[in-house]
């Protein structure tokens, strides 16, 4: 809690403002609410998408008109206003709103093509806070969101702060006793005065037995560092003094403000441990985030080696020759090894950043089988499976699945260091509205994972999901805190569904479908060689991936052009629309180092040709546009690694989903 340092008053009502600044904390900020004047279409829809990432809700409108309805609807504490509009012009409404009675409490920032001195130094005049000049830099406009951040954060601040003080004077008394605040006060000579029901808890001592004795007589343990020093200063220097000290032992940690008042000193104090244990735990998680991006650089350029190996050995596979059974069953065997390196790599990232799922419709029994068989490998244990023949289906990422259930069984391998049996099982359920689950109504596959361990103490039972907690020295407490949160990204729930001296079960459950698996065939002879006069447009700025995709695609009887950047692809497109040799489909690679990536590519791609086939490829398995393909304009996600079999699917899905719009 964000505590407020308090000015000396001799004034009535000072005890209670003072208590004001203790009692409402951090200030939580909605989002912003945005006006964005804009008479130009594509500039409004572009500007609004880049402030809306932020956050944001934007209202856009084209005119100044327009703009003023909007204001007596609803209010807006930041508004773009552009300097051109038809009829009145942003200046003027600048001017306009700045004169009315709430006019400060506006941020205004003007978008103008206009560079000149004198014109920007006349919108200053008018009222704006900030300009920004045409043509616009997210980078430089993100600058300004920022400033209009802190400004409108300040503004909720002081009429909260206003709102909560007139309160808190009218009753004053009653929140000293009730505030979940200890709150004590001493006299000139150092006598209690007050003390309410908190303080008696935090100072393990009755009201009773402290009023009118000295406080030093009483506590002589606080005569020593950050104790005395501040409460002596506050009394002789007469000035608001807020720390933080802990007790004799270290372990419990206060937070107190102390004031002076009355010719004595008054002082809030709360027990800050969780505090500061959470803080703690926020250093780590912002060392974690650093490993995260770290980890998600060396998966990207992982899936991108991963990508020319696993091509590679396709390519090899059809140039093998038939009749050389050895020579095929050696490369299919490092076919699979690379997959498997990939889900590796991919594991690095999500358990590091915890990935968007990237789902599709898979056997559950199959999956969790094979995931919990891999999962005690090399153990001392033995898994008990019971996975009915007509177990539902469910659209998930089998990555993250597997993950959950190697953190399970982990888990169970730790309750039973001396080995046994984890029974493994699932079953079809229906869910109904009252079945006191944090999931919604329907039908769902539930996992079980059981272990005859000594089973979980009640204190850790509420708190084993938590990050960062465990029993165990060695352990680091993330894996079923990122198991829970990657079930809950699925639609489902994670829980200790039971425990006891002779075990405890976990359950997870995931919403089924009717939809069937997507399932790989054996051989594309049938469907890969009939593209031919099909021209693709490949853009990856490595270009090893370039040259391997162009070979691939080139033995399914594609004409392919390939580019290294957004920029480029945007060219060649344009110049293929112009002479009539269109593209059929264009596969963008989503993050280009230095340049234009597949996000912002498409985005002018779709400018040129709203009809455009486009499939999005990345090797962050976490990329929102790999899971979300269809809400940025894709047709299709194509996740490195990927084999010559994945990238002649994800063409036919493509274009039958084109076909289909």
């Amino acid at each position: 809690m964000a505590a407020i340092l308090l000015r000396h008053s001799s004034e009535p009502g000072m005890l209670a403002r003072d208590l004001v600044a203790w009692v409402l904390g951090t200030f939580v900020i909605p989002e912003m609410r945005i006006l964005l004047v804009e008479d130009h279409p594509e500039s409004r829809r572009a500007l609004q998408r880049l402030i809306e990432r932020r956050g944001h809700e934007v209202v856009a409108v084209g005119s100044a008109e327009e703009a003023e309805v909007e204001l007596t609807k609803q209010s807006f504490p930041f508004l773009i206003l552009d300097w051109m509009l038809p009829g009145k012009s942003g200046v003027e409404l600048c001017r306009e709103l700045r004169a009315a009675s709430n006019g400060d409490e506006f941020f205004i920032l003007l978008v103008t093509a206009r560079d000149d001195t004198q014109d920007l130094e006349q919108a200053l005049e008018a009222g704006a806070n900030d300009y920004l000049t045409k043509p616009l830099d997210p980078a430089r406009l993100n600058v300004r969101i920022s400033v209009a951040e802190r400004r409108v954060r300040a503004l909720i601040e002081r009429n909260q702060a206003r709102a909560e003080l007139q309160e808190t004077v009218r009753k004053m008394t009653d929140i000293l006793e009730k505030t979940s605040d200890g709150f004590f006060a001493v006299d000139r000579d150092w006598k209690f005065t007050f003390v309410n029901r908190q303080a008696e808890k935090l100072l393990d001592r009755r009201r009773q037995e402290l009023i009118g004795k000295d406080f030093w007589i009483e506590f002589p343990e606080f005569t020593r560092d950050a104790f005395e020093e501040n409460y002596r200063r506050a009394m002789s220097e007469q000035v608001a003094v807020k720390f933080e000290a802990s007790d004799t032992s270290g372990q419990v940690w206060f937070e107190l403000l102390a004031y002076p008042s009355g010719g004595g000193v008054s002082v809030f104090l709360r027990d800050v441990t969780d505090r500061k244990r959470v803080e703690e735990e926020r250093l780590t998680t912002s060392k974690l985030e650093s490993l995260g991006t770290l980890a998600g650089g060396i998966a990207h350029d992982l899936n991108n080696i991963l990508t020319v190996i696993s091509g590679n050995i396709g390519l090899a596979q059809i140039e093998a020759p038939g009749d050389s059974a050895n020579l095929h069953s050696f490369l299919s065997m490092a076919g699979e090894a690379a997959q498997h390196a990939a889900q590796l790599s991919n594991q690095l990232l999500t358990f590091s950043k915890g990935g968007a799922p990237l789902k599709r419709v898979a056997s559950i029994s199959d999956l969790v089988t094979q995931a919990a068989e891999f999962s005690l490998h090399g153990s001392n244990l033995r898994a008990e499976l019971d996975m009915p023949h007509d177990l539902w289906k469910a659209a998930v990422d089998t990555g993250q699945i597997e993950q959950v259930i190697n953190a399970l069984i982990i888990n169970a391998r730790e309750a039973m260091p001396s080995g046994g049996t984890v029974r493994v099982s699932a079953n079809n359920v229906e869910i109904d509205a009252n079945s006191g689950l944090p999931i919604l109504a329907g039908r769902y596959v539930k996992v079980q994972v059981a272990d005859a361990g000594g089973g979980v103490d009640a204190r850790s039972a509420t708190k084993i999901f938590d990050p960062y907690y465990t029993t165990k020295p060695s352990a680091s407490g993330l894996g079923l805190s990122i198991s829970y949160s990657v079930v809950k990204k699925h639609g489902g729930f994670l829980q200790l569904e039971n425990t006891s001296p002779d075990g405890s079960t976990f359950a997870f459950y995931l919403p089924a479908t009717d939809a069937e698996p997507q399932r790989s065939q054996p051989t594309l002879a049938n469907e890969i060689f009939n593209f031919n006069h099909q021209r693709v447009l490949v853009m990856d700025d490595e270009a090893a991936i370039r040259d391997l995709t162009s070979e691939l695609l080139g033995t399914l009887g594609y004409e392919v052009t390939a580019v290294p950047d957004g920029a480029e692809a945007v060219k060649t497109y344009e110049d293929a629309m112009r002479t009539g040799e269109n593209f059929q489909a264009v596969i963008l690679d989503a993050t280009i180092r230095g340049g234009m990536g597949g996000v912002a590519t498409i985005e002018r791609l779709r400018d040129l040709d709203p009809n455009v086939t486009a499939i999005i490829c990345s090797g962050y398995s976490d990329e929102a546009a790999l899971a979300e393909f269809l809400t940025y304009g894709f047709r299709a996600a194509l996740p490195k690694p990927f084999t010559r079999h994945e990238l002649a699917h994800v063409l036919q899905r493509a274009f039958e989903a084109a076909r289909a719009a």
